[in-house]
This record gives structure tokens, sequence and C-alpha cells, in this order.
């Protein structure tokens, strides 16, 4: 699960800055459509942590 969260977190801020440099306004946008999926993903995995009875540091 960290490894996934970890893949889908930093895949944010990746798609987020190759967008800056896209080559048409349809491939921005392209690129940060897959930005924010990535960023539901992450909400996804941060979901099932703070769940997780094993998640550290959990407050009840």
């Amino acid at each position: 699960m960290s490894r996934q969260l970890l893949k889908s977190g930093t895949s944010i801020g990746a798609n987020v800055h190759e967008a800056q440099n896209a080559e048409s306004k349809a491939d921005f946008i392209h690129k940060i459509k897959i930005a924010t999926k990535e960023l539901e993903e992450t909400k996804y995995w941060l979901v099932l942590c703070e769940r997780s009875k094993t998640y550290p540091n959990k407050k009840n």
C-alpha cells in the first residue's frame, strides 16, 4: 500500500510539471487530467491508510 501511495502521490507533481511544458493546449489539458486522476488515486490510498488498524499515529 505504501508503494502505491508513493507512486501516485509523486506522479501528481511530475504530471503537473510535465504539463507546464505541453506542446499544445490539448496536451496541457490531457496532462492535467492525468494528474487529477493520480490525485484521486492518492486520496483513495490515504483513506485506506486512515481506516487501517495498523496506520501509524492513528487518532480516534
